[in-house]
């Protein structure tokens, strides 16, 4: 793995994804919000977990962590 070579955008989902599912095991696990939602707002709290899910789903693929992953993109390019 090449952690140097990773995009600032790749850390961002990474980390966005790390934070929801911190948050989700604390729910469930421990009985206590990381990042709070009230009841009327789980509609939007469950939208943003399926959209960063989703992103990071449909990104992953394009996503270099690899030397060699990193250098076909630069041939790409």
């Amino acid at each position: 793995m090449n952690l140097k070579g990773v995009s600032k955008s790749v850390w961002v989902r990474a980390i966005a994804l790390f934070l929801v599912l911190v948050n989700l095991i604390c729910i469930e696990f421990f009985g206590f919000q990381i990042i709070p939602f009230a009841e009327t707002e789980i509609y939007e709290g469950v939208s943003i977990v399926v959209v960063t899910t989703v992103t990071i789903w449909t990104s992953w693929k394009n996503n270099s962590f690899t030397k060699k992953a990193q250098h076909a993109d630069r041939f790409l390019e």
